[in-house]
């Protein structure tokens, strides 16, 4: 998130708010629950004071996700997020079996013909609204805050917070029905709540069990995500594509397979575009890993304008936008260079009154083109179009497409 970005609608503050809010929430709960006697209130305590523990993990997140990672750590500390995590699911379990403990017990004494002692005063149902206007408000706030950062963690938070109002909802609902007489719905309204509870904790220990055990996770975009990277020029496949969960955050790792060698700077141009547009695409990948190797066989697509058609005697045009040819040489690479097709096509945007550099480059770029010679320099837009594209643009003197032909199978 920009550092510019308002002090209510960052994570640390955001999760602060949380804290306090569920930790008052729990104190209180806790307190009209034996004052009242309540089985649902108390069960509905818990659940806040799960959202207490997931609060503080979110802060230990926010703390290790600014520690770099280290030869000992080299995806960072993320998973300590995760073993606290586990912790808490076995907690949710503890809690959730004394309320079925609790309830057990209610029913028995049903059974014996007892009536378990319910005590509804004005002070709990006031509480019990205020509790319920305060979980609204702060869901609405999650909400606005998730929809502008456009952070999954936020959302899922957000979510997390609408399941809330359904258990304070339901609390409200059981004191009312306690209210006409039907003291036992309170039981089974406590024994729903834990079963959420239960559900949650499941939930959590899944998570936190299969990152640890370094599991792949499923992404729902992967076939999206991996056209997305093999439509990059010079990425001829993909040999491994992995997502990852480390805590809250999620990891990609990647490994292409280029189609041709590439000079380091551009081997890490090509990396660092890639990942851009993962990023703009899939926000939720907080970091991307990309391994490259080369192709054991080069092939290798060159472009040269030429003035005529005449076969590999073609001369070289001094024009780019202007040439009324091109052609297109096909080279495999293993210990020398051989050509191994050729494809002479005329220049469609020859007569193009506007942006015809722009056009064809555009066009050479969408070929697959590795290398463009040409006589003369392009102009900055051409330029830039090949640049982005890593096109090695090759300026020579030659006149006869057969120079260029000895050149490329000569020195690749």
């Amino acid at each position: 998130m920009d550092i510019n970005t308002k002090l209510y609608k960052k994570p640390v503050f955001l999760n602060l708010i949380l804290l306090v809010i569920n930790l008052g929430l729990f104190i209180f709960k806790i307190f009209f629950s034996i004052l009242s006697n309540s089985l649902a209130l108390q069960a509905d305590a818990y659940d806040s004071l799960t959202d207490i523990f997931m609060a503080l993990v979110a802060f230990i997140g926010l703390i290790f996700a600014n520690k770099k990672p280290n030869e000992k750590f080299p995806y960072g500390y993320y998973k300590i997020e995760n073993i606290i995590s586990l912790v808490i699911s076995f907690f949710i379990f503890y809690t959730a079996f004394n309320i079925i403990y609790q309830a057990i017990s209610d029913f028995n004494l049903f059974i014996g013909g007892s009536l378990k002692q319910f005590y509804l005063t004005t002070e709990v149902i006031i509480f019990l609204l205020i509790s319920f206007g305060i979980t609204i408000l702060l869901t609405i706030y999650l909400k606005y805050v998730g929809r502008y950062s456009k952070s999954p963690i936020i959302q899922s938070q957000a979510s997390e917070k609408l399941y809330d109002n359904f258990i304070s909802l339901s609390v409200i609902i059981s004191f009312i029905l306690a209210y006409f007489g039907f003291s036992l719905i309170d039981t089974i309204i406590g024994l729903i709540i834990a079963a959420f509870i239960i559900k949650g904790g499941y939930d959590i220990f899944v998570h936190s069990t299969k990152t640890l055990l370094d599991a792949v996770i499923d992404f729902d975009n992967r076939k999206e995500l991996y056209d997305l990277i093999t439509g990059f020029p010079k990425v001829k496949e993909i040999e491994k594509l992995e997502v990852r969960s480390y805590g809250r955050y999620i990891f990609l790792e990647v490994s292409i397979t280029l189609n041709k060698e590439l000079q380091l700077h551009l081997i890490e141009d090509l990396k660092k575009a890639i990942t851009r547009k993962i990023q703009s695409r899939f926000p939720q990948i907080f970091r991307i890993i990309i391994i490259t190797q080369a192709s054991e066989k080069q092939f290798i697509r060159v472009a040269v304008p030429i003035a005529e058609n005449n076969d590999l005697n073609s001369q070289i045009s001094d024009h780019f936008g202007e040439a009324p040819y091109f052609v297109l040489l096909d080279f495999v690479y293993d210990n020398k260079g051989t050509l191994s097709n050729y494809t002479i096509i005329s220049n469609k945007f020859k007569d193009v009154e506007k942006r015809k550099g722009i056009l064809i480059s555009d066009w050479l770029v969408s070929e697959k083109v590795d290398k463009l010679y040409l006589r003369k320099a392009l102009n900055k837009g051409p330029s830039l179009i090949f640049e982005n594209s890593f096109v090695h643009i090759i300026i020579v003197e030659s006149e006869n497409l057969r120079e260029i032909i000895k050149r490329e199978m000569e020195n690749p």
